[in-house]
Formats: structure tokens, C-alpha cells, sequence
């Protein structure tokens, strides 16, 4: 390597985001907050709002996905009572 040192300081102080999903994201959704009929926000409100806006869909994520995961055990659940009830048909 050629400059090791300055490689490090680049690798620390400029890195390179993976994707702009994420930003664009925040800033439609900021859009979204920010209309005419509060545009006398204060900054703290308009931040702390952002804020719970995040927080909420961060919650509602975990909670669909728990609620996946629930209905695909209860589905397998279903089915393997099924698959043993049919089992038991053919034995007899």
C-alpha cells in the first residue's frame, strides 16, 4: 500500500454510504410533515415529530413481523395436526 496512514484517515472520516435509500426515505417522509399548514413548526417539535414518526414505523415493523412469524407456526401447527390426522386415517 502506498500511503497506509492516509488510507486509514480516508477509510475514518470520509465513508461512503452503502445506499441513499435511507436518506431519501427520511427526507420524503420530512416532506410529508412539512406542509403549509405547519410551517410555524418550531424546529424541536418538527425534529421531535420526525422522531416518533420513526419510532412508530420501527414498531410497527417488529410487530408485523412477529405477527408473521406467529401465523406461519400456527399454519405448520395446522398442517402437522393434519398430516398426523391423515396418517391415522390410513392406519385404520
Amino acid at each position: 500500500m502506498r500511503y497506509p496512514v492516509l488510507s486509514r484517515i480516508a477509510l475514518d472520516f470520509l465513508p461512503i454510504q452503502g445506499s441513499s435509500v435511507p436518506c431519501e426515505r427520511a427526507f420524503s417522509d420530512a416532506g410529508l410533515t412539512d406542509t403549509k399548514r405547519r410551517a410555524r413548526l418550531l424546529p424541536k417539535n418538527f425534529g421531535d415529530i420526525q422522531t416518533l414518526k420513526g419510532s412508530f414505523k420501527k414498531d410497527r415493523r417488529r410487530q408485523e413481523t412477529e405477527l408473521a412469524a406467529q401465523q406461519a407456526a400456527q399454519k405448520k401447527h395446522w398442517l402437522d395436526d393434519a398430516a398426523q390426522e391423515a396418517r391415522k386415517r390410513q392406519s385404520e
